[in-house]
């Protein structure tokens, strides 16, 4: 508090702002973890900065389960990026064949899926898939 302040105090006869002269506990400790929380933040990124690689988006399908539904059949699946990149429009078709000839074909489109993460989808199919040869996969992508 400046001398001047003092001064007015003094001629008010109020008691000083103790909150102004004197912080609370809590502000320090807010302080030095905000501080902490921000210089953590900068050392991983300037550590993956260094020492990050860029291998490019890896795709991979898991059929979690295929049901019946009121019309049709439904493929569930998990679509899984284990790559560094993010992929961008995946295309993921599942096709039916009966002693290679094509029966039925579907695809889905994602937007996105980002590195190092998992996304669900499921594809639709007027047959049975349990009685043909099934086949899903990751058909391409583009990097964003």
């Amino acid at each position: 508090m400046t001398r001047l302040e003092n001064k007015k105090v003094a001629r008010s006869g109020k008691s000083p702002d103790i909150e102004r002269l004197k912080p609370h506990w809590i502000e320090w400790l807010t302080g030095l973890v905000s501080s902490l929380l921000v210089l953590a933040i900068i050392a991983w990124v300037s550590y993956e900065a260094v020492n990050g690689t860029d291998t490019p988006a890896d795709l991979r399908v898991d059929i979690v389960s295929v049901e019946k539904t009121r019309a049709a059949w439904r493929v569930l699946f998990d679509l899984s990026n284990s790559g560094e990149t993010t992929a961008a429009s995946v295309e993921v078709r599942g096709t039916l064949a009966d002693r290679g000839r094509l029966i039925e074909e579907a695809a889905v489109t994602f937007d996105y899926v980002a590195a190092r993460s998992l996304a669900r989808g499921a594809l639709i199919f007027s047959q049975d898939p349990n009685n043909h040869d099934f086949n899903i996969r990751a058909v391409g992508f583009t990097e964003p």
